[in-house]
């Protein structure tokens, strides 16, 4: 762990002593502040255009980067002591990769990494593979979500003929509206009352629905109605049953979420999804940006009603320090946080509307479970005899043993019944498919699993009986059903490393209850009734606990920073033109070939590597 510093690109001003800093970035410095920490309270120590509240990936970071690169000044102040803290990447094993919590790399989506060069300067890279996603089963089938929608055909074709026309008919219109969607729904600023309506149109023009029909359908209906083999409904109601896009037995906002759910990409960052956050951490720092780790913040001060510092915590490199913004702070720790660091009464006396909203931000429908395994060889997926291709996926889900089983583990969802819920979806990633980095010179490797299901623990005696047996007992099932869907998994187990909720919220304190999507999507709070990007107080925007959920797509960053560019007269800029998903479809075959790297010396041989 690196000390914690305050670190500045070099485009600014002179500065002195070089930082210790994770990313390696040639122009990070310290601040030279010429007064004691010990006696700082509420003493102003910088002053910055704009500052940002959490350097998160989904939203604080890029934020902070498209607004550094358009000309403003701008602070990252993170509690953390290093940025993109939900973002790690770990060597479970020597020479193995895990990113344990912001594991699946949705950046492909991203204009980023045109806007900000991240490829062509930075050197961030992704791989993909055949399948975006799939499911496995118990009885040695599988039906896969493929980039190509012929290979979709044919997978849902080995269960239903009709599925296997239908899906192919809906992934290619899918692809032909992939880039305005995206542009619509996931980068742009909501609410967009406009723009919702034309949400809704494209959603219903790619399952051939009218508006109407799809606004009193749920999820399961829909579904239901379009696929007849309970396989290619169990595979098109996963990342639904996940609340990433909405609440699934909704009327309307669930058939929505189905259509929402076809628009994304899938990869893995080479080196990690960390290489992500450092390419983005260089960028910033380049254009000058300042960077203050281990610097809690106690409150936003609020004055005349606009946000006009930041007050660090007692806790901070510098403790009670004030850092002054002259024109805009971002907060990318949450509803719930942020209204703690606004002030209850303070935003109470601008809206208290909001200001109960945010009291009561739901957070606990979804806590996330996460194991990384660290095995011996490959994955033995049960159904490769079905289809091979199952072999090259990097996301894969075991998923319910019926469609029966699909709709009670939502049921199990909304009753908090944790063990109803518990085993029926996993989301499972193999690394080593998109990066054979990732593999030991043993052959090790690391696979990753979460499950979504709900935090409270009622029936266990509360939350803190995640701390309890329950962990070991929750691994133990969990080997159980992997073993179901391949077998032999558990005798390729050499360690296995267990994340519940309540870690998950130690590791990530915006993570609420483990939930790590910036809040539940329900009926009362998607696309039109999430947080705002601009705030009631002047100057105070979000990035976090809005629309999109917070992934490492950074559509929520990326908005926030339109917002704020607008709002500054700096938002049109001739490199900040790129249009979302452009880049991966551009790329795709490029994207999908397979990651060589020189051979290894066999372990144990001693001696100089060629």
């Amino acid at each position: 762990m690196r000390s914690p510093c305050a670190a500045r690109g070099g485009r600014r001003r002179p500065v002195s002593a070089p930082c210790s800093h994770r990313f390696s970035c040639t122009r990070a410095r310290h601040l030279a502040p010429s007064f004691s920490t010990r006696s700082m309270r509420e003493t102003t120590m910088e002053t910055h255009d704009v500052i940002v509240v959490g350097g998160g990936i989904s939203g604080g970071l890029p934020a902070a980067t498209y607004l550094q690169k358009a000309g403003l000044d701008v602070a990252i102040v993170e509690a953390r002591p290093e940025l993109g803290n939900f973002c790690p990447t770990h060597e479970t094993w020597p020479e193995t990769l895990d990113s344990p919590h912001a594991s699946i790399n949705f950046s492909g989506n991203s204009p980023a990494i045109e806007d900000l060069e991240l490829e062509s300067k930075y050197g961030y890279r992704i791989r993909t593979t055949p399948v975006l996603l799939g499911t496995t089963h118990r009885d040695g089938t599988n039906c896969l979500i493929c980039y190509d929608p012929e290979q979709t055909g044919r997978s849902f074709g080995r269960h239903s003929e009709a599925d296997g026309e239908t899906i192919f008919e809906i992934q290619n219109r899918v692809l032909e509206k992939m880039v305005e969607m995206n542009e619509l729904a996931f980068y742009s600023p909501h609410p967009d009352v406009g723009k919702f309506e034309e949400i809704l149109k494209v959603c219903g023009y790619v399952f051939g629905r009218s508006i109407d029909e799809m606004s009193s359908m749920t999820a399961y209906e829909l579904i239901e109605l379009t696929f007849e083999s309970d396989k290619a409904r169990q595979t098109l109601i996963c990342p639904v049953a996940l609340h990433l896009q909405g609440a699934p037995l909704s009327r309307g906002q669930g058939a929505f979420a189905v259509a929402l759910s076809l628009f994304y990409t899938t990869a893995m960052g080479i080196g990690g999804n960390e290489a992500l956050v450092e390419a983005m951490t260089r960028c910033f720092l380049d254009h000058g940006g300042t960077i203050y780790t281990s610097c809690p913040v106690e409150r936003v001060e609020v004055d005349d009603g606009k946000a006009r510092a930041v007050i660090l915590s007692e806790d901070a490199v510098y403790p009670g320090a004030r850092i002054e913004a002259r024109n805009a702070v971002i907060s990318n720790v949450g509803a719930r946080k942020t209204l703690e660091l606004i002030g209850e009464r303070t935003m109470d006396a601008v809206d208290s509307r909001l200001a109960t909203k945010m009291k009561y931000w739901k957070m606990d429908e979804r806590g996330s479970t996460v194991t990384s395994w660290l095995i011996d060889g490959e994955m033995p997926w049960g159904s490769a005899e079905f289809d091979p291709l199952v072999d090259k996926a990097h996301l894969m889900y075991r998923a319910y043993d019926s469609w029966q089983d699909a709709k009670d583990y939502v049921m199990a969802m909304i009753n908090n019944d944790t063990w109803g819920a518990f085993g029926n979806m996993i989301e499972i990633l193999d690394y080593a498919k998109c990066d054979p980095n990732a593999v030991s010179p043993e052959g090790y490797r690391v696979i990753r699993g979460e499950e979504a299901i709900p935090y409270p623990l009622r029936r266990e005696g509360g939350p803190e009986a995640w701390d309890g047996p329950i962990r070991d007992e929750m691994l133990r099932r969990r080997n159980d059903v992997m073993d179901s869907i391949a077998p032999g998994f558990k005798e390729r187990i050499i360690e296995a490393f267990q994340w519940t909720p309540i870690d998950i919220w130690r590791v990530n304190p915006a993570a609420v209850y483990g939930q790590v999507l910036g809040g539940d999507f329900s009926e009362d709070q998607w696309i039109l009734d999430r947080m705002p990007y601009r705030m009631p107080i002047r100057r105070l925007y979000m990035s976090n606990s809005v629309w999109p959920l917070g992934l490492t797509w950074m559509a929520a960053g990326y908005n926030a920073a339109q917002v704020v560019a607008e709002d500054l007269g700096v938002r049109h800029q001739s490199w900040w033109t790129h249009r979302p998903v452009a880049w991966f479809l551009e790329n795709i075959e490029r994207l999908l070939e397979p990651l060589t790297i020189a051979a290894r010396e066999p372990v144990g041989t001693g001696g100089d590597r060629p």
